[in-house]
């Protein structure tokens, strides 16, 4: 991965906004992280290992322009579970709109990573009118369309508790020669993830193919992509992706791996900055 600058660092060691607690329609209760003093709202969507506090760099370095709102999903940190043991990404991004109605938004820009940019593009093309535009980081296809023997192979991999270990599995997700600052906040993120809330996000996971949903996206994107991303290589996942949206874009981050909010943090908020002040 690329050498950190000192404004990397200071966005990494930056300090956490406070968590706030939304009460949703449903009676669940929903949790996340508010900043900023932007007229126009950017909604934060983690990945299936992450948090909100995932989002630290970007909470940090665009408040200034935005207001950033950044979701622990349902089953992370102290949001409700879903419902359903194996629950589909339409489940998550009816909650997604819940949070807004309970946040008074209308619309917003949504900025996801891994497998929430799944739940971002079910949001999309089921509430077009409340989606402006959207930055979709190292998406994943997902694996609904893997063989069904392959499938369970791979989700009973991912549910073992020796997958989980931060150790074993930052070498993977992140780019050659990580910095250290980079492998702690990892592995922060990793140790956080609740049993409960990972199984129903690898459950949607499994069940869920971008290809079909893009189908019905019609909104501004840009993806951003991980050269050395070795969980979602571009080629299977990105490159794929930006020929399914309609006229999505696409920038690769040559020396990341998966976690280019983390990896190179400063680059990733001024690429979110300049496309999403188009919209």
């Amino acid at each position: 991965m690329p050498a950190l600058s000192a404004v990397d660092r200071r966005l990494l060691e930056s300090d956490l906004p406070p968590l706030r607690h939304a009460l949703l329609s449903s009676g669940s209760t929903l949790e996340y992280r508010d900043t900023g003093h932007g007229a126009d709202a950017v909604l934060l969507l983690h990945g299936i290992g992450s948090s909100s506090a995932g989002y630290r760099a970007q909470l940090a370095g665009l408040s200034a322009q935005w207001r950033l709102l950044a979701w622990n999903a349902p089953g992370f940190g102290a949001s409700t579970p879903l419902a359903s043991p194996a629950p589909d990404v339409h489940a998550y991004a009816a909650v997604l709109a819940n949070l807004l109605d309970a946040l008074s938004l209308d619309h917003v820009h949504l900025v996801a990573s891994s497998w929430g940019t799944l739940i971002a593009q079910a949001f999309a093309g089921r509430y077009p009118e409340r989606t402006r535009a959207m930055v979709l980081s190292v998406p994943t296809r997902g694996y609904a369309h893997l063989p069904a023997d392959e499938r369970a192979r791979r989700m009973a991999e991912r549910l073992s508790p020796g997958a989980r270990a931060p150790e074993e599995r930052a070498p993977r997700f992140l780019g050659p020669a990580p910095d250290p600052l980079v492998v702690r906040r990892f592995g922060e993120l990793q140790a956080a993830v609740h049993p409960a809330g990972l199984a129903q996000a690898t459950h949607m996971l499994f069940d869920c193919d971008a290809l079909a949903l893009a189908s019905a996206v019609h909104v501004p994107t840009l993806i951003l992509a991980g050269g050395e991303d070795r969980v979602a290589p571009p080629g299977e996942h990105a490159e794929r992706l930006r020929g399914a949206l309609d006229g999505a874009a696409l920038e690769t981050f040559a020396d990341c791996g998966h976690l280019l909010k983390l990896e190179a943090p400063d680059r990733f908020n001024r690429s979110v900055h300049d496309f999403l002040r188009h919209y």
